[in-house]
């Protein structure tokens, strides 16, 4: 009777444990999966900014080499377009750090949710954990 309880926590603690290890994987892909589509966007816009500083200054030496001067209107209007995507890249640098503290609060409610449980006290006054047979501290056998 006692071998039946046995293997019933045991089998207890393995399916806990693979539910734990799937939670994890999942919490972990779905944070690679977010990370990776933002890190992309950041990249294309950075993209978009070295391309827009290069063209404002290409347009700014065409312009002087032409005519001798700087339209000021012209080089105000491209910076103002480089400082929008400048804001949009620190935009989606917040969403990544918030997909990584997001992760880490879920692996943490996670992780708490395996922590073993304190069933009884021993004898001796030491704490006995949930579906441990033997006392931690007097190694005295447990029902």
């Amino acid at each position: 009777m006692s071998y039946e309880r046995d293997d019933r926590d045991l089998l207890t603690m393995f399916k806990d444990g693979i539910n734990k290890g799937l939670r994890v994987i999942n919490i972990r892909s779905k944070e690679a999966y977010d990370t990776l589509k933002i890190k992309n966007t950041i990249r294309q816009l950075e993209r978009r900014k070295r391309d827009a500083v290069y063209d404002m200054g290409a347009s700014v030496y065409r312009t002087f080499k032409h005519t001798g001067k700087i339209v000021e209107d012209t080089v105000a209007a491209r910076c103002a377009d480089i400082d929008r995507v400048e804001s949009e890249i620190e935009g989606w640098r917040e969403d990544l750090n918030l997909v990584h503290l997001n992760a880490r609060k879920a692996l943490g409610s996670v992780m708490a949710l395996a922590r073993p449980r304190v069933a009884e006290f021993c004898d001796c006054g030491a704490e006995v954990r949930e579906g441990a047979r033997y006392c931690g501290q007097c190694y005295k056998e447990l029902n």
